[in-house]
């Protein structure tokens, strides 16, 4: 189906047309133009896409045409976080009251007394496994009756733990509902519990596009602890923008956003440790454009959809080819550019070999014309090879011997065994010096021009 296809050529209520048009959709994206008629025919579904495809509404726009007010859940979406599970509430909210009807999120960390009187009125629901298999033990909720149950970034859900939650969940729901599967990547423990739980599903695998993040332009920055920061700050000057920045603990996504913060950036961090009042209220700043940089761990962005991201920066390398994926996605979303930039120090770049064999492509090196907030030192562990000695290229003055270059370091405090292989020829010769002792070798007045040589980028 056609990519420019409009929402009126779906066969969609004028309720629903109505709701498209107050947010200013008109014509649907590729996974929404795939996966919207045959749900409105009563098919299950199953979706592989990424992040950023417009999937959210290619659930919703199918639940509101089909169900009805009245007593009772009628629809279900299933999220990892509370972010996610928000950000779908927030969206059905919005058709939902064209067709006269309510809504709710539950999740935990908020109040339950307050999600269980909304919950009386509620004809669907968006909810975290935790606080949904809560209400429905304490009978404040009852999927009993529901026409529609949504499985939203189910790899998600596999990766946190939350797969026997959804089977005791769905196992406690009418036989007689459609099933609504999404996933960015398809592992065997999903695809089993779809074939458990769904009747013949259409299926749409847009994987091609999913894995390799087409639409986004992809760089590796080669640079080591030393100079990170400093780095960073050069691209948040030269290119201005819209960031999320991604590392990969709690604890040093709240030093980093401290440092941007101290160095006068607009950034703020989300992460675990954070209450989910403070987490809300950053990810409405940052959603509303007071804050420009959010820095966050990957458990705290998977419920984060923000329009016009234009960097996505992996601070931290991911460990797991998928996270990366999925990190990238929140970048270059519903067919706007995006840039996404993974900074790798010389014993990461193991990573980055398995991320490029898993996209099937080779990141480009990201040259950035300009400095920063923060004076780039030389990281000579950076700059060091594998046996741990950095090679340096000088001018010769004179003729000199191998043992004439030994003896002059010997007075710098480097010793013989310190000292590499030594190359000469008539105008230039090089020479290798132990890391620990590198910093010395630009002073000594020995030699004449003396620079570190340059490095491949992709070697150790």
């Amino acid at each position: 189906m056609s990519k420019t296809t409009k929402f009126e050529e779906l066969s969609i209520n004028r309720n629903t047309l109505s709701a498209l048009e107050d947010i200013d959709f008109e014509q649907a994206t590729g996974v929404q133009a795939e996966a919207i008629p045959p749900a409105l025919e009563g098919n299950d579904v199953i979706v592989q896409a990424r992040t950023g495809s417009g999937k959210t509404h290619s659930f919703l726009i199918p639940i509101f045409e089909h169900i009805e007010g009245g007593e009772g859940v009628k629809a279900i979406v299933m999220t990892p976080t509370r972010e996610l599970a928000q950000q779908v509430e927030l969206e059905a909210r919005k058709i939902a009251k064209h067709h006269g009807m309510k809504t709710v999120a539950i999740y935990g960390g908020a109040s339950i007394r307050r999600q269980i009187n909304k919950l009386k009125d509620a004809s669907f629901v968006a909810g975290t496994p935790g606080r949904v298999i809560d209400l429905m033990k304490r009978g404040e909720l009852d999927l009993k009756n529901i026409d529609f149950f949504v499985l939203d970034e189910a790899d998600r859900m596999l990766d946190m733990g939350f797969l026997p939650d959804i089977r005791w969940i769905i196992s406690n729901t009418k036989k007689d509902k459609q099933v609504m599967l999404y996933s960015a990547t398809m592992p065997s423990e999903i695809l089993k519990l779809a074939k458990k739980y769904m009747e013949d599903p259409h299926k749409i695998l847009l994987s091609e596009d999913d894995v390799s993040a087409k639409g986004i332009d992809q760089y590796f920055i080669r640079v080591g602890k030393t100079n990170k920061l400093a780095t960073l700050s050069a691209l948040l000057d030269t290119e201005p923008g819209k960031y999320l920045i991604f590392s990969n603990t709690k604890k040093w996504t709240q030093i980093l956003a401290e440092k941007l913060q101290r160095l006068g950036y607009k950034a703020h961090p989300m992460h675990g440790d954070m209450s989910q009042s403070a987490r809300t209220k950053t990810m409405n700043k940052f959603k509303e454009g007071n804050i420009d940089i959010l820095v966050s761990t990957d458990v705290s962005a998977r419920g984060i959809d923000v329009e016009n991201i234009t960097h996505v920066i992996n601070y931290d390398i991911p460990r797991y080819e998928k996270d990366y994926v999925h990190r990238i996605g929140r970048t270059g979303r519903l067919g706007k550019d995006g840039k996404a930039i993974t900074f790798v120090a010389g014993e990461e770049l193991e990573f980055l070999d398995r991320i490029e064999e898993y996209i099937d492509k080779d990141l480009n090196i990201k040259e950035i014309e300009g400095t920063g907030r923060i004076k780039m030192k030389t990281d000579y562990s950076e700059l060091s090879n594998i046996y741990g000695m950095v090679p340096f290229r000088f001018s010769l003055k004179e003729d000199i011997s191998k043992w004439d270059i030994v003896k002059n370091m010997k007075k710098h405090g480097i010793r013989e065994e310190e000292v590499g292989k030594i190359e000469l020829d008539e105008e230039t010769g090089e020479v290798e010096v132990v890391q620990s002792k590198a910093s010395r070798v630009p002073n000594i007045d020995f030699f004449d021009n003396i620079e570190v040589m340059d490095k491949d980028p992709r070697r150790r």
